[in-house]
């Protein structure tokens, strides 16, 4: 008899503790919903238990949370500017976070990248550059405009702006297929079960950070002045070819800063453009760089024989007043600068709907030769203007006949080429 009393009161406490874990399980959703809602957010922050795992793990990491607060206070404000640009919420830079932590410089297996981890489809429809020098997914400004303009345009689509999260991760022509799946529903949670794992979470993931985002104190997690202190920076306009090493050696800078602050650069090298790139600099550096920056974009590059400027591999400074600069040449340009010039101007009139690309190819030239030929502000030629272009002076005869070609003779020249 006193076993089976043991047993009862075993059973009892049991039962107790179930009913009090529950008890306490429903007391923190009622508190996450509550706070939640108190935000008015326009975004549908619609709460499940996905959301509250991700909860739960950014309070399980509170030195994470004071690292994203700090660099929030780096990257929002352009964030903020951007969204408001296109008129869409602000509360939707805690996407950013979500889903890159606020990294630029991030990469995953499946190509994306950058600050909103955008696919490179994405960036191609709101014409950012990505390719063997630069990956304009992980500019922070260009990206978030981009980013934006795709939310404004999921958005008017979907009417939802949980939709518009959720295709932003997985595109709209798969939630389409996820909301037929769903029997046409467009609730969220009932489409949920069926969005693609790698990026089934990233709406839960955004709920969970805007609340920790405005939470985190109610979580005893603190942060001191010191921590969200960060290094005051510049951005510098560059309109030609320069690398890092130059930069580093000219300005006492070490380069994996320099790759840290422009992870745009794929390959330490600034190229060159019409319209230029930002960089951007510590700021007790930038007025450095901009006393000298004329120097290292004009006296670094040495004039070659094929017109093609040349890109200065190493810099020594002597003193704090004079930079020696000093080219790393490969045997093929010695060879070109063994031998005899043998280059000879003449004049080209453009005609009737010409472009410097069709010109360039008749030339066998490149456009940026043209443009530094003939010191134009930009690719655009116009009708009866006049171009000095350089050919190779045993073919003189040959290209100054081009002069007085018919449309459909250069057209046939462009085929050949």
């Amino acid at each position: 008899m006193p076993v089976i009393k043991l047993h009862f009161f075993f059973i009892f406490i049991f039962i107790v503790n179930i009913t009090s874990l529950f008890s306490q399980q429903k007391g923190t959703d009622e508190l996450y919903i509550s706070r939640l809602n108190a935000l008015h957010s326009p975004t549908e922050l619609i709460y499940q238990s996905q959301v509250k795992k991700y909860i739960d793990e950014y309070i399980d990491k509170p030195e994470k949370v004071k690292e994203l607060i700090s660099l929030s206070k780096i990257y929002f404000p352009l964030i903020e500017r951007a969204l408001k640009s296109k008129n869409v919420p602000f509360d939707l830079k805690y996407l950013a976070v979500a889903v890159s932590e606020l990294d630029p410089s991030i990469q995953n297996s499946y190509g994306s990248s950058g600050l909103w981890m955008m696919g490179y489809n994405v960036s191609k429809m709101y014409k950012l550059k990505v390719n063997s020098f630069v990956d304009e997914r992980k500019d922070v400004l260009k990206s978030s405009i981009a980013a934006a303009s795709h939310f404004r345009d999921l958005y008017s689509i979907y009417k939802h702006w949980s939709l518009a999260i959720a295709s932003y991760g997985c595109s709209p022509v798969m939630l389409n297929k996820c909301i037929r799946m769903a029997g046409n529903s467009l609730y969220y949670w009932d489409i949920y079960p069926y969005i693609p794992e790698p990026t089934k979470d990233i709406y839960p993931k955004f709920i969970a950070t805007v609340y920790i985002m405005n939470y985190y104190r109610e979580h005893g997690i603190k942060i001191s002045l010191n921590e969200t202190t960060t290094e005051e920076t510049d951005s510098v306009i560059v309109k030609r070819w320069l690398s890092f090493q130059q930069i580093s050696a000219a300005i006492n800078i070490p380069i994996e800063q320099l790759r840290k602050m422009n992870p745009v650069f794929k390959k330490d090298v600034i190229p060159f453009t019409l319209e230029g790139y930002w960089i951007r600099l510590p700021k007790n550096k930038s007025k450095q760089f901009q006393s000298i920056k004329d120097t290292l974009l004009y006296s670094a590059v040495p004039k070659t024989t094929d017109f093609t400027p040349v890109l200065v591999q190493k810099i020594e400074t002597d003193s704090a007043d004079k930079i020696k600069f000093s080219v790393d040449e490969n045997n093929e340009t010695k060879k070109k600068e063994e031998k005899k010039f043998d280059k000879q101007k003449i004049i080209y009139t453009v005609k009737r709907n010409e472009k410097i690309n069709d010109i360039a190819d008749w030339f066998e030239v490149s456009v940026y030769q043209i443009i530094s030929w003939n010191k134009l502000k930009s690719s655009k030629v116009k009708l009866g203007q006049h171009l000095q272009i350089w050919v190779k002076a045993n073919k003189t005869g040959y290209y100054k006949r081009i002069n007085t070609m018919s449309a459909k003779q250069k057209r046939k020249l462009k085929n050949k080429n």
